[in-house]
């Protein structure tokens, strides 16, 4: 999932969303991250034809492919991704973003496993990546799908589908330590189990270097004060005459407005964090609906966009969800990133990606490959800025987002 950590903004950029949500249009995030950052030239291009990876090749392979660059977004470049695939993104600054993947995902088609690692990207290149879950022989199991936040200073969290977790600046990481164990209700009759893919996902948000929330796909929530994560809370619902756990099939959701403001999507619940207690209550989709992967993006305090599917629906302070509103018929949306109320951008798992400016959803653009790799990884958007974005595949094909006058 992404972040958001921004200056309340005015009134009138919350109509917009109202708007949009209640009129022709809608609203949409990162699943993951969001501080603030400079805005600087974005680089040349470094090469002439959309690339992509083919495993299980040492170095990325570029390939001719059709996608054609939109206005404001770069030539889709290749990032090497590790076994596994990347996972998820999170851009600081324009000149600044971190990447988590590797481990078990069973995203492609020889179930390859390999460490937890986290890469750097500094405007223009990838640097070596860091590893923060080595595993081996006595280990823990291999991270599963796991999810980075990461906030100024810079700090960082990155989680896991198994309850994993581990804190650093980027290059240097904490040894993952596990959640606290916590009750377990009966089984969901849909949950595939462990070992499953798409069984086992989580999200992070961090928008402070103090504070960070987690979600997994079972229902469970938990926060980071400080160093030190809170025992997970379990979330039940009823399945006939039994209390089960949450279950979602595919990748979750949780944006942090404030240390005080998160909200999380799982199985066609929200779960709302108000600084003490996490709350929940129905989302816009239905309760119950566990199939593919939800996103949200919470720029300010009680102000959400959440993708599900081919739709997307908006939250604004004092009103309830909008209806889900199609803005992507053909895709499968799995993340999304608002840097302001007005301005968001939605990507699907075949790498087209929906913008919403002033109001207006565009139509799908593809800015980067469908992944051929790492299908099951989809992509991750991050928009730290309105004039910033990168979506990133798990192949590692990425394309960048840079406006000048306008919103992406």
């Amino acid at each position: 999932m992404v972040v958001q950590r921004r200056a309340a903004v005015g009134a009138a950029l919350v109509l917009v969303l109202v708007g949009a949500a209640c009129g022709g249009t809608s609203s949409a995030p990162v699943r993951h991250v969001s501080p603030t950052g400079s805005t600087s030239p974005r680089p040349a291009p470094t090469t002439t034809s959309a690339p992509t990876t083919t495993l299980p090749s040492a170095v990325p392979t570029t390939v001719a492919t059709p996608v054609v660059p939109s206005p404001g977004w770069s030539r889709p470049l290749t990032a090497l991704p590790p076994v596994g695939g990347f996972t998820s993104v999170s851009c600081i600054s324009d000149v600044f973003c971190l990447s988590a993947g590797g481990g078990s995902n069973q995203a492609d088609a020889a179930d390859s496993t390999g460490p937890g690692v986290v890469d750097s990207w500094d405007g223009a290149t990838w640097a070596t990546p860091s590893t923060y879950f080595a595993g081996g022989a006595g280990a823990a199991p291999p991270p599963w799908m796991p999810s980075i936040s990461c906030t100024d200073g810079p700090l960082c969290a990155v989680v896991d589908g198994s309850g994993h977790t581990s804190l650093g600046d980027g290059t240097t990481w904490s040894p993952p330590a596990a959640l606290a164990p916590t009750a377990v209700a009966a089984a969901d009759p849909s949950d595939p189990g462990p070992g499953h893919t798409g069984a086992r996902s989580a999200a992070v948000a961090c928008p402070t270097p103090q504070f960070c929330a987690y979600v997994d796909n079972t229902g469970h929530v938990a926060t980071l004060h400080g160093t030190a994560w809170s025992a997970p809370q379990a979330f039940t619902t009823r399945v006939g005459g039994a209390t089960v756990e949450l279950f979602q099939l595919g990748r979750v959701g949780v944006s942090c407005a404030t240390d005080t403001s998160c909200t999380a999507m799982v199985a066609g619940t929200v779960l709302d964090w108000d600084g003490t207690t996490w709350t929940a209550s129905p989302a816009p989709w239905g309760p119950g609906d566990a199939d593919g992967a939800s996103a949200v993006s919470c720029p300010t305090p009680g102000t959400c966009v959440a993708v599900h599917g081919t739709s997307v629906s908006v939250r604004t302070p004092g009103s309830g969800w909008s209806a889900p509103r199609v803005v992507d018929a053909g895709g499968s949306l799995d993340s999304v990133s608002c840097p302001t109320t007005s301005t968001c951008v939605a990507a699907d798992t075949a790498g087209d990606v929906v913008r919403l400016v002033t109001g207006t959803w565009s139509t799908p653009d593809k800015v980067v490959p469908t992944p051929v790799s790492y299908p099951g990884d989809g992509a991750t958007v991050s928009c730290p800025t309105e004039q910033f974005c990168m979506v990133l595949t798990g192949d590692g094909d990425y394309a960048t987002y840079v406006g000048t006058t306008t919103a992406p």
